[in-house]
């Protein structure tokens, strides 16, 4: 899930908003099988904040979008187009996946990566 948000947060700054709402997509993903729901509807509200249409919009939550099996073909190209592996390998160049700092958590380390995707550019 950090190596998803951090390229989400890396495709944001690069204005490439097709790649970030695939690594919010997998960050997403992430967040709902570590039980983090709350992360996952944040990736949720981001992408459908930037694309109305997407069809995360049809859902309640992320979640329920998650479990619909008419989803199911696009979560598993996600993972196919990018596993965990492809996006350590992409983030070695930029110092890998980021380390959690002795006073925080996981979740602060994700939450930080998406809430600079709120910001005004």
């Amino acid at each position: 899930m950090l190596a998803y948000a951090r390229l989400a947060r890396l495709s944001h700054e690069r204005q490439q908003p097709l790649g970030r709402d695939r690594f919010l997509v997998l960050t997403g993903a992430s967040a709902c099988y570590a039980g983090w729901p709350e992360i996952a509807d944040v990736c949720r509200r981001l992408i459908v904040s930037h694309n109305p249409r997407h069809f995360l919009a049809d859902s309640a939550s992320f979640a329920d979008a998650l479990r619909d099996p008419a989803n199911r073909g696009y979560f598993d190209r996600a993972n196919r187009l990018c596993s965990f592996e492809q996006a350590e390998h992409l983030l070695a160049p930029l110092g890998g996946v980021p380390q959690l700092p002795a006073d925080s958590t996981a979740e602060a380390v994700v939450r930080a990566d998406l809430d600079a995707l709120r910001a005004p550019k």
